[in-house]
């Protein structure tokens, strides 16, 4: 008996996980769409390795991004490195390059205003083009990997 309860408790904690898996969205610049609030935010890296993060409405079109606040920190096997963000007209950019020796993670944090409870966002940095959809690892939208 105790084994069923077992089983059981295993198999929906399983199903609780695969509910929760993220689903990854490619924004309009072929960047990772981030679920922020109250504005929807793309993570996208620039030929020249810099971190680009642009603020959308709900109908994906650039907007300004207000009182909110981004700070993104990439953490390679050197060690961890919070990039300087510049405000620009749509959202921030990073003054600095990415690291070299991907892969490895980037972690967003975006704030609605410098006082509300910052939201974060880990993208796995790899900036291999995906053979299925023709987008960077980062922001493969593939349902095969």
């Amino acid at each position: 008996m105790k084994i069923k309860k077992i089983i059981l408790a295993v198999a929906a904690l399983c199903a609780a996980v695969s509910l929760h898996a993220e689903t990854i969205v490619a924004g309009p610049k072929g960047g990772r769409l981030l679920a922020a609030e109250p504005l929807k935010a793309e993570f996208f890296v620039t030929p020249d390795r810099k971190v680009e993060i642009t603020f959308y409405d709900a109908a994906l079109k650039p907007t300004d991004p207000g009182a909110q606040t981004v700070a993104v920190i990439a953490e390679p096997a050197g060690g961890r490195t919070k990039l300087e963000m510049e405000k620009t007209a749509t959202g921030f950019v990073s003054k600095t390059a990415l690291p070299a020796g991907e892969p490895y993670r980037i972690v967003v944090q975006a704030r609605a205003n410098a006082d509300a409870k910052p939201k974060n966002f880990r993208v796995d940095l790899d900036l291999a083009n995906c053979g299925g959809c023709d987008k960077a690892e980062y922001a493969c939208v593939c349902d095969s990997h």
